[in-house]
């Protein structure tokens, strides 16, 4: 058995060296400016050594990073060595208690841990860790590879710091990670209490009596985390749960994403309040006004009381109502498509305002042709799910009618995304009416969108699968996919520029090809701290060169089935020295030096004549 699990660790720490380091959640996952705060990250592929982290922006820096130990299931005799420990810790006493001297404890058998053998030394935080990891035996054929190593990192950030997103990512030299969502915040922030072991009393549900605040917490299996709020009468509240929209899609668990519910009950256990998805965002908004002076309780849950380490939640109360409609600034940027350059554009607004109604808008073709109809309502966050019908002059049977739209690449973090119609359509010259309508007969002040008609132009995206890379100087990243989205029938070759830094291979994606995998190659040969970058690529169409920006973006798969690529705002790279980098390059040849002339020989001394001598005898 120890011969497997040796193997098995060797195999691991091999794939880690190779893969790149995956970040699976941050808790907490924000930050009140003007603070320093311990976060708890978990992943995958984390060296032991030579592990970092960064977080994007001014004014946050990482202070420290330190690997959390993985605490293995222990014989009866340590666990019981190990509880009489830690109980006295609870209790003030932080002296090690003596190690058993019982044959029967066979002490030479007890599992070896740094922090077990320090543990009066360590702090409450990490005193958690290890009882969670003491009393929460874990089945290996049940635990969650993608969070199994975790690392607290120390993180400060600045009083004048900006509150909003930030980019959090892990990087060591087997490479760096994709980004994860860090908030900063201007309200101060409330965590759960720690983990107590089963045999102490469950800590109270904390307090909040002070708005603006931030409640941070984590959902475990089964479990129903509780707050407890002070509240006035007639004093309305607004509550913003981010829980889905820290990590959009996840590929093992059904569905993809953690789904979060909110409850509020008075004093008597009464429920009062409730809230789950906000028109089509899983990540719930509750408006509650207390009918009266008192404490209420605060529940959030999975929807299916599912639990694990990435269930990870923010919840912002604020004081007063706040706007309850869709539209919310996503945690990650959802690019829309801009027409096509030098098109000329027509563009209609509307409302659909009520259950049935619909929106009519009259569209003059003073030329036959083809035409492009993009209408924008649940990329830019309305919950209309439209569709478009154009009628004729006489009206009767729609000339056309578009639904929903399927796409090369699912883009962006809203799941759907892909109910907005957009469709090309042949129209001889005359009047046509343009009608907007919800599939469900469904509208409200809410249901808005923004339709744009335009002729077909040849045009392109250039979308990546990866957006942050750390690798060794003049060195190549392992192969990315690149994708091509055309439109208006553009199928030509399109260039991935290069820039003094780096350039891609291959740098040509062929006509007709959309999707190739390439790997970005770094033409510096020192190195270089984490930067950020920006990307282009050109085509030749209609004789003009067109140059768009590469949109960074990195490949999540959705409950076991669907791929999505989630914008990230910019390409970032960490390159590390290499000291085989002079090696690579092609050294200039020498100069052959003119051959030096040949020293005349200095004259040879005249031999003297040889005297033959004659034996007389």
């Amino acid at each position: 058995m120890k011969r497997v699990l040796l193997i098995l660790l060797a195999a691991a720490a091999m794939w880690a060296q190779g893969a790149d380091p995956y970040v699976g959640y941050i808790y907490p996952c924000g930050i009140q400016a003007g603070t320093t705060n311990r976060l708890l990250v978990g992943g995958q592929a984390f060296p032991w050594k030579g592990c970092n982290a960064v977080v994007s922006g001014q004014g946050v820096e990482v202070l420290s990073v330190e690997m959390v130990p993985y605490f293995a299931n222990v014989p009866g005799s340590q666990f019981r060595y190990l509880a009489k420990w830690l109980d006295g810790i609870a209790k003030g006493d932080r002296t090690a208690p003596p190690i058993p001297t019982d044959p029967n404890a066979h002490v030479d058998e007890w599992r070896s841990n740094r922090w077990w053998q320090v543990l009066g030394e360590l702090d409450p935080q990490k005193i958690s860790l290890v009882e969670e990891g003491l009393y929460v035996r874990r089945n290996p054929l049940q635990a969650t590879p993608s969070l199994n190593q975790r690392m607290l990192v120390t993180v400060a950030a600045a009083p004048d710091a900006k509150p909003g997103v930030r980019d959090f990512r892990v990087y060591a030299q087997n490479g760096m990670s994709a980004p994860r969502p860090l908030l900063i915040t201007t309200a101060p922030h409330a965590k759960e209490p720690l983990y107590a072991p089963p045999h102490r009393p469950l800590p109270p549900a904390p307090a909040i009596t002070n708005l603006p605040c931030v409640l941070d917490g984590q959902i475990m299996p089964g479990q129903t985390d509780t707050w407890t709020l002070h509240l006035k009468k007639g004093r309305t509240i607004t509550l913003h749960a981010v829980a889905r929209e820290l990590q959009p899609y996840i590929g093992d668990a059904v569905p993809g994403f953690f789904n979060p519910s909110l409850r509020i009950f008075n004093a008597w256990g009464k429920e009062v309040a409730f809230a789950d998805d906000n028109y089509f965002h899983p990540d719930p908004l509750l408006v509650f006004t207390p009918p009266a002076d008192g404490d209420y309780k605060l529940e959030i849950h999975d929807v299916l009381y599912r639990g694990r380490a990435d269930f990870v939640y923010s919840i912002t109360v604020w004081p007063g109502a706040r706007p309850v409609g869709p539209r919310r600034a996503s945690l990650w940027p959802n690019p829309v498509p801009q027409t096509p350059p030098g098109v000329s554009c027509n563009s209609f607004t509307g409302v659909v305002a009520r259950a049935g109604a619909s929106c009519e808008h009259v569209f003059e073709v003073k030329e036959s042709g083809e035409y492009v109809f993009d209408l924008l309502a649940r990329r830019v966050g309305s919950p209309l799910d439209a569709r478009l019908s154009i009628l004729g002059p006489t009206g009767g049977k729609p000339v056309a009618v578009f639904t929903d739209t399927t796409n090369l690449v699912f883009r962006g973090s809203l799941i759907q995304g892909e109910c907005d119609p957009v469709g090309t359509c042949r129209l001889a010259a005359g009047t046509y009416r343009l009608r907007v309508e919800d599939e469900a007969g469904k509208g409200g002040s809410a249901w808005s969108y923004v339709l744009r008609v335009h002729r077909p132009a040849l045009s392109f995206e250039v979308w990546t699968a990866k957006s942050s890379f750390a690798f060794r100087a003049f060195s190549g990243s392992p192969g990315m996919k690149v994708f091509v989205l055309r439109n208006g029938g553009f199928d030509g070759p399109v260039k991935l520029l290069e820039t003094p830094d780096f350039r891609f291979s291959p740098s040509v994606i062929p006509a007709g090809t959309n999707m190739l995998k390439v790997a970005l190659i770094s033409k510096q040969r020192m190195q270089q701290d984490v930067r950020e970058y920006q990307f282009k690529a050109s085509a030749q169409i209609n004789g003009k060169t067109q140059t768009v920006r590469i949109q960074p973006a990195d490949e999540y798969n959705q409950a076991f089935a669907w791929d999505h690529l989630l914008p990230t705002h910019a390409f970032v790279v960490r390159t590390w020295p290499n000291p085989n980098a002079w090696k690579n390059v092609k050294k200039p040849a020498k100069p052959v030096p003119p051959p030096k002339p040949k020293a005349k020989e200095p004259p040879k001394a005249k031999e003297k004549p040889k005297v033959k001598v004659v034996d007389k005898k």
